[in-house]
Protein backbone atom coordinates (compact mmCIF):
# COMPACT_ATOMS: atom_id res chain seq x y z
CA UNK A 1 0.00 0.00 0.00
CA UNK A 2 2.87 2.37 0.80
CA UNK A 3 4.31 1.95 -2.70
CA UNK A 4 0.90 2.70 -4.24
CA UNK A 5 0.63 5.90 -2.18
CA UNK A 6 4.08 7.03 -3.33
CA UNK A 7 3.16 6.16 -6.94
CA UNK A 8 0.01 8.29 -6.69
CA UNK A 9 1.93 11.21 -5.16
CA UNK A 10 4.65 10.99 -7.83
CA UNK A 11 2.19 10.76 -10.74
CA UNK A 12 0.08 13.62 -9.38
CA UNK A 13 3.22 15.75 -9.07
CA UNK A 14 3.88 15.19 -12.79
CA UNK A 15 0.59 16.82 -13.77
CA UNK A 16 0.95 19.62 -11.22
CA UNK A 17 4.47 20.34 -12.51
CA UNK A 18 3.15 20.55 -16.07
CA UNK A 19 0.53 23.05 -14.86
CA UNK A 20 3.22 25.19 -13.25
CA UNK A 21 5.25 24.97 -16.47
CA UNK A 22 2.28 26.26 -18.47
CA UNK A 23 1.65 29.00 -15.89
CA UNK A 24 5.23 30.29 -16.19
CA UNK A 25 5.34 29.80 -19.99
CA UNK A 26 8.12 27.20 -19.83
CA UNK A 27 8.66 25.40 -23.14
CA UNK A 28 7.41 21.85 -22.89
CA UNK A 29 9.79 19.78 -25.02
CA UNK A 30 13.03 20.92 -23.29
CA UNK A 31 11.61 20.03 -19.87
CA UNK A 32 10.48 16.66 -21.23
CA UNK A 33 14.05 15.93 -22.36
CA UNK A 34 15.51 17.19 -19.06
CA UNK A 35 12.95 15.12 -17.20
CA UNK A 36 14.10 11.88 -18.83
CA UNK A 37 17.78 12.75 -18.32
CA UNK A 38 17.11 13.46 -14.64
CA UNK A 39 15.11 10.24 -14.19
CA UNK A 40 17.90 8.18 -15.81
CA UNK A 41 20.56 9.82 -13.60
CA UNK A 42 18.52 9.22 -10.44
CA UNK A 43 18.10 5.56 -11.37
CA UNK A 44 21.83 5.21 -11.99
CA UNK A 45 22.84 6.92 -8.74
CA UNK A 46 20.55 4.93 -6.45
CA UNK A 47 21.12 1.59 -8.20
CA UNK A 48 22.77 -1.26 -6.34
CA UNK A 49 23.96 -3.03 -9.49
CA UNK A 50 26.97 -2.20 -11.61
CA UNK A 51 25.66 -1.07 -14.99
CA UNK A 52 28.05 -3.16 -17.05
CA UNK A 53 27.24 -3.74 -20.70
CA UNK A 54 27.09 -7.50 -20.22
CA UNK A 55 24.75 -7.22 -17.22
CA UNK A 56 22.33 -4.98 -19.12
CA UNK A 57 22.37 -6.98 -22.35
CA UNK A 58 21.88 -10.26 -20.51
CA UNK A 59 18.99 -8.99 -18.39
CA UNK A 60 15.62 -10.51 -19.32
CA UNK A 61 13.93 -7.09 -18.98
CA UNK A 62 16.33 -5.35 -21.40
CA UNK A 63 14.29 -5.45 -24.62
CA UNK A 64 10.94 -4.62 -23.03
CA UNK A 65 12.64 -1.70 -21.27
CA UNK A 66 13.98 -0.46 -24.62
CA UNK A 67 10.50 -0.64 -26.14
CA UNK A 68 9.02 1.20 -23.15
CA UNK A 69 11.64 3.95 -23.43
CA UNK A 70 10.78 4.49 -27.11
CA UNK A 71 7.04 4.51 -26.34
CA UNK A 72 7.53 6.98 -23.47
CA UNK A 73 8.94 9.71 -25.69
CA UNK A 74 6.52 8.96 -28.54
CA UNK A 75 3.51 9.23 -26.23
CA UNK A 76 4.73 12.54 -24.81
CA UNK A 77 4.94 13.85 -28.37
CA UNK A 78 1.46 12.53 -29.17
CA UNK A 79 0.14 14.26 -26.03
CA UNK A 80 1.45 17.54 -27.44
CA UNK A 81 -0.13 16.92 -30.85
CA UNK A 82 -3.41 15.83 -29.28
CA UNK A 83 -3.57 18.87 -27.01
CA UNK A 84 -2.98 21.15 -30.00
CA UNK A 85 -5.55 19.50 -32.29
CA UNK A 86 -8.25 18.27 -29.90
CA UNK A 87 -7.77 20.28 -26.72
CA UNK A 88 -6.52 19.49 -23.23
CA UNK A 89 -9.79 17.98 -21.99
CA UNK A 90 -10.12 15.24 -24.61
CA UNK A 91 -6.37 14.58 -24.36
CA UNK A 92 -6.62 14.15 -20.59
CA UNK A 93 -9.62 11.85 -20.90
CA UNK A 94 -7.89 9.74 -23.57
CA UNK A 95 -4.81 9.37 -21.38
CA UNK A 96 -6.68 8.39 -18.23
CA UNK A 97 -9.30 6.17 -19.89
CA UNK A 98 -6.51 4.04 -21.34
CA UNK A 99 -6.38 2.40 -17.89
CA UNK A 100 -8.97 -0.09 -19.23
CA UNK A 101 -6.14 -1.81 -21.15
CA UNK A 102 -3.90 -2.83 -18.20
CA UNK A 103 -7.00 -3.66 -16.14
CA UNK A 104 -8.34 -6.06 -18.79
CA UNK A 105 -4.83 -7.35 -19.50
CA UNK A 106 -4.31 -8.17 -15.82
CA UNK A 107 -7.70 -9.88 -15.53
CA UNK A 108 -7.62 -11.99 -18.69
CA UNK A 109 -3.91 -12.62 -19.35
CA UNK A 110 -2.98 -13.30 -15.74
CA UNK A 111 -6.37 -14.77 -14.75
CA UNK A 112 -7.04 -12.44 -11.82
CA UNK A 113 -10.17 -13.04 -9.80
CA UNK A 114 -13.47 -11.38 -10.78
CA UNK A 115 -16.40 -10.65 -8.49
CA UNK A 116 -19.34 -8.23 -8.36
CA UNK A 117 -17.59 -5.68 -6.13
CA UNK A 118 -14.49 -5.69 -8.32
CA UNK A 119 -16.41 -5.25 -11.57
CA UNK A 120 -18.59 -2.53 -10.03
CA UNK A 121 -15.57 -0.72 -8.60
CA UNK A 122 -13.63 -0.80 -11.87
CA UNK A 123 -16.61 0.46 -13.90
CA UNK A 124 -17.25 3.24 -11.36
CA UNK A 125 -13.55 4.15 -11.40
CA UNK A 126 -13.58 4.49 -15.19
CA UNK A 127 -16.78 6.57 -15.04
CA UNK A 128 -15.30 8.82 -12.34
CA UNK A 129 -12.16 9.41 -14.42
CA UNK A 130 -14.28 10.44 -17.39
CA UNK A 131 -16.55 12.76 -15.38
CA UNK A 132 -13.69 14.33 -13.42
CA UNK A 133 -11.83 15.15 -16.65
CA UNK A 134 -14.69 16.90 -18.45
CA UNK A 135 -14.43 20.67 -18.74
CA UNK A 136 -17.22 21.42 -21.18
CA UNK A 137 -14.81 21.90 -24.10
CA UNK A 138 -14.80 20.49 -27.62
CA UNK A 139 -18.57 20.16 -27.92
CA UNK A 140 -18.19 20.77 -31.67
CA UNK A 141 -15.05 18.72 -32.18
CA UNK A 142 -14.59 17.50 -35.74
CA UNK A 143 -14.18 13.76 -36.28
CA UNK A 144 -10.86 14.26 -38.07
CA UNK A 145 -9.32 15.72 -34.92
CA UNK A 146 -9.96 12.52 -32.96
CA UNK A 147 -6.92 10.82 -34.54
CA UNK A 148 -4.37 11.85 -31.92
CA UNK A 149 -6.66 11.26 -28.90
CA UNK A 150 -7.36 7.76 -30.26
CA UNK A 151 -3.65 7.11 -30.79
CA UNK A 152 -3.06 8.32 -27.25
CA UNK A 153 -5.81 6.09 -25.86
CA UNK A 154 -4.40 2.94 -27.47
CA UNK A 155 -0.75 3.97 -27.06
CA UNK A 156 -0.94 4.69 -23.32
CA UNK A 157 -2.96 1.51 -22.87
CA UNK A 158 -0.19 -0.48 -24.52
CA UNK A 159 2.45 1.28 -22.40
CA UNK A 160 0.70 0.47 -19.11
CA UNK A 161 0.02 -3.12 -20.20
CA UNK A 162 3.69 -3.56 -21.16
CA UNK A 163 4.71 -2.16 -17.76
CA UNK A 164 2.55 -4.85 -16.18
CA UNK A 165 4.02 -7.56 -18.44
CA UNK A 166 7.59 -6.44 -17.70
CA UNK A 167 6.89 -6.41 -13.96
CA UNK A 168 5.16 -9.80 -13.88
CA UNK A 169 7.58 -11.66 -16.12
CA UNK A 170 10.98 -10.13 -15.33
CA UNK A 171 10.94 -7.82 -12.28
CA UNK A 172 9.55 -9.98 -9.49
CA UNK A 173 12.75 -10.28 -7.46
CA UNK A 174 15.16 -7.63 -8.76
CA UNK A 175 15.88 -5.23 -11.59
CA UNK A 176 13.14 -2.62 -11.00
CA UNK A 177 15.61 0.23 -10.64
CA UNK A 178 17.83 -0.91 -13.49
CA UNK A 179 14.92 -1.51 -15.87
CA UNK A 180 13.41 1.90 -15.06
CA UNK A 181 16.78 3.56 -15.62
CA UNK A 182 17.15 1.98 -19.07
CA UNK A 183 13.61 3.09 -20.00
CA UNK A 184 14.37 6.70 -19.12
CA UNK A 185 17.87 6.60 -20.64
CA UNK A 186 16.47 5.45 -24.00
CA UNK A 187 13.76 8.14 -23.87
CA UNK A 188 16.32 10.82 -23.00
CA UNK A 189 18.68 9.80 -25.84
CA UNK A 190 15.85 9.96 -28.37
CA UNK A 191 14.68 13.27 -26.90
CA UNK A 192 18.16 14.81 -27.13
CA UNK A 193 18.54 13.72 -30.76
CA UNK A 194 15.12 15.11 -31.69
CA UNK A 195 15.77 18.36 -29.83
CA UNK A 196 19.07 19.09 -31.57
CA UNK A 197 17.68 18.00 -34.95
CA UNK A 198 14.72 20.39 -34.67
CA UNK A 199 16.82 23.25 -33.26
CA UNK A 200 19.81 23.25 -35.61
CA UNK A 201 19.91 27.03 -35.93
CA UNK A 202 19.43 27.78 -32.24
CA UNK A 203 22.20 27.73 -29.67
CA UNK A 204 21.68 25.34 -26.79
CA UNK A 205 20.45 27.44 -23.88
CA UNK A 206 18.70 26.27 -20.74
CA UNK A 207 16.87 28.82 -18.63
CA UNK A 208 16.97 28.32 -14.87
CA UNK A 209 13.19 27.81 -14.67
CA UNK A 210 13.35 25.17 -17.43
CA UNK A 211 16.13 23.38 -15.55
CA UNK A 212 14.26 23.42 -12.22
CA UNK A 213 10.97 22.25 -13.74
CA UNK A 214 12.75 19.53 -15.74
CA UNK A 215 14.53 18.18 -12.65
CA UNK A 216 11.34 18.15 -10.54
CA UNK A 217 9.46 16.45 -13.37
CA UNK A 218 12.22 13.86 -13.73
CA UNK A 219 12.16 13.04 -10.02
CA UNK A 220 8.38 12.63 -10.13
CA UNK A 221 8.51 10.58 -13.34
CA UNK A 222 11.08 8.16 -11.97
CA UNK A 223 9.09 7.75 -8.76
CA UNK A 224 5.88 7.20 -10.69
CA UNK A 225 7.25 4.20 -12.61
CA UNK A 226 9.44 2.79 -9.84
CA UNK A 227 6.74 2.87 -7.16
CA UNK A 228 4.03 1.58 -9.51
CA UNK A 229 6.11 -1.50 -10.34
CA UNK A 230 6.94 -1.91 -6.65
CA UNK A 231 3.23 -1.69 -5.79
CA UNK A 232 2.43 -4.35 -8.39
CA UNK A 233 5.19 -6.53 -6.94
CA UNK A 234 3.88 -6.16 -3.40
CA UNK A 235 0.84 -8.32 -4.28
CA UNK A 236 -1.28 -6.70 -1.54
CA UNK A 237 -4.16 -6.82 -4.02
CA UNK A 238 -4.79 -7.64 -7.69
CA UNK A 239 -3.02 -5.57 -10.35
CA UNK A 240 -6.32 -4.59 -11.96
CA UNK A 241 -7.40 -3.00 -8.67
CA UNK A 242 -4.04 -1.23 -8.27
CA UNK A 243 -4.32 0.30 -11.75
CA UNK A 244 -7.92 1.38 -11.11
CA UNK A 245 -7.21 2.96 -7.72
CA UNK A 246 -3.97 4.55 -8.95
CA UNK A 247 -5.55 6.34 -11.92
CA UNK A 248 -8.74 7.25 -10.06
CA UNK A 249 -7.02 8.97 -7.15
CA UNK A 250 -4.54 10.71 -9.47
CA UNK A 251 -7.29 12.31 -11.58
CA UNK A 252 -9.25 13.35 -8.46
CA UNK A 253 -6.14 14.71 -6.74
CA UNK A 254 -5.06 16.72 -9.78
CA UNK A 255 -8.62 18.02 -10.26
CA UNK A 256 -8.66 19.27 -6.67
CA UNK A 257 -5.16 20.72 -7.06
CA UNK A 258 -6.37 22.59 -10.15
CA UNK A 259 -9.28 23.94 -8.12
CA UNK A 260 -7.44 25.07 -5.00
CA UNK A 261 -3.93 25.82 -6.32
CA UNK A 262 -4.55 27.07 -9.86
CA UNK A 263 -8.09 28.40 -9.25
CA UNK A 264 -9.57 26.29 -12.04
CA UNK A 265 -13.34 25.94 -12.15
CA UNK A 266 -14.87 22.56 -11.39
CA UNK A 267 -18.31 22.09 -12.87
CA UNK A 268 -21.05 20.00 -11.22
CA UNK A 269 -20.23 16.92 -13.29
CA UNK A 270 -16.61 17.04 -12.01
CA UNK A 271 -17.81 16.95 -8.39
CA UNK A 272 -20.05 14.04 -9.33
CA UNK A 273 -17.00 12.26 -10.73
CA UNK A 274 -15.09 12.85 -7.48
CA UNK A 275 -18.02 11.45 -5.46
CA UNK A 276 -18.23 8.37 -7.70
CA UNK A 277 -14.48 7.85 -7.34
CA UNK A 278 -14.88 7.58 -3.56
CA UNK A 279 -17.61 4.96 -4.02
CA UNK A 280 -15.38 3.13 -6.53
CA UNK A 281 -12.43 2.99 -4.14
CA UNK A 282 -14.64 1.70 -1.32
CA UNK A 283 -16.06 -0.96 -3.64
CA UNK A 284 -12.58 -2.04 -4.76
CA UNK A 285 -11.46 -2.26 -1.15
CA UNK A 286 -14.16 -4.74 -0.16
Amino acid sequence: MVYLIFSIISSSLIYITFKFAAHFNVKIFPIIVLNYITAAIIGYLIGNQHYSVNYILDARWFYTSIILGVLFIIMFYVIGLSTKSAGITLTSISTKMSVVFPILFSIFYYSETINVFKITGILLAILSIFLSSLKGENSHLKTGKLLFPMLLFFGMGIVDSLVKFNQEEYLQNKGINESSTICFAVASIIGIIVYFYTNKKDSFKIRWNTLIVGIILGMANFGSLYFLISALNSKFTDSSIIFAINNTIIIVFTALAGKFIFKEKLILINWLGILISIIAIVSLSL
